[in-house]
Formats: structure tokens, sequence, C-alpha cells
């Protein structure tokens, strides 16, 4: 396997982007990544319980709680309880939340322009149907080794 490849699997080099872009967002509203990571989450999702999250972004329970809680002290959040499930919370993100939000839609998106500058339509869907299969190699590998 050839090493761009190698190195476009890891991620590495998005995250180096991606961090130092979300630098200026983490300072002026004193943030974590991954508590950027729920507000944008839970902005583009219909999924609104830190289970959901924990499952989607990949993050320990751990981490997911205290940047929840981190969160809800800030006003960012608010939680309600389930009817059905009480040991289950909805999060729900608050108007002081929509600003930072909004900043972090605009980063997404400029991050995003940046990144596909220069790729054509047609090479966007080859990436896209290649990108597919190789995340479906992965999940079946992992699931291979439970």
């Amino acid at each position: 396997m050839n090493s761009e490849f190698e190195t476009l699997l890891s991620g590495q080099l998005f995250k180096k982007l991606y961090d130092k872009r979300c630098v200026l967002i983490t300072e002026k509203y004193g943030l974590h990544k991954i508590e950027i990571e729920i507000l944008l989450f839970l902005k583009k999702e219909k999924y609104d319980t830190a289970r959901d999250i924990v499952e989607a972004k990949h993050f320990s329970k751990a981490h997911i709680s205290h940047a929840i809680e981190h969160l809800m002290e800030q006003g960012y959040l608010v939680g309600r309880m389930d009817a059905q499930d009480r040991r289950c919370i909805h999060l729900k993100l608050t108007e002081e939340a929509e600003p930072v939000c909004q900043e972090l839609l605009k980063l997404r998106k400029s991050l995003m322009k940046a990144v596909y500058k220069d790729i054509t339509d047609e090479e966007m869907q080859v990436l896209k149907r290649v990108a597919r299969k190789v995340a479906h190699n992965i999940n079946e590998e992992l699931m291979n080794e439970i």
C-alpha cells in the first residue's frame, strides 16, 4: 500500500488541519475539541443522547460525560429525561449554543472547500464509492475480530 493512501486512511493530515482551524473557536469560547464535536453532532444529527455520541464519534463514555457536563455548565446544552426510560437523557442545544454552532458550521464548510479544491465532480463520486467500500471492509474486519 502506498504511504499517501495510508496517511489518508489514518486521517492524521486532516486531523492536523482541522485542529489548527479549531483553535480560534476553542480559545474564543473556552471549549475543548470534544465539546466542539458534541455541539456539531447535536446540530447536524437527529440523534440526541450521550450513547448516540459515543457510538458515532468513538469517544469514551467518560470523556463524553465530562464534556456534556461542561457544556451544560456553560449553558450550551440542556438535558431532558426520556418519558419511557428515565436513565436516558435527551440533549438539546440552547440559544447560547447557536452562535458557536454557526461558527463551527462555517469553519467545517471552509475546511471542506479547501480539502476538496481541484477535485472534479466525477472524482468526488469515485472517492465516495471507494471510501464506502474501504469503510465497509474495515467494519467487516472489526466485526471478525470480536
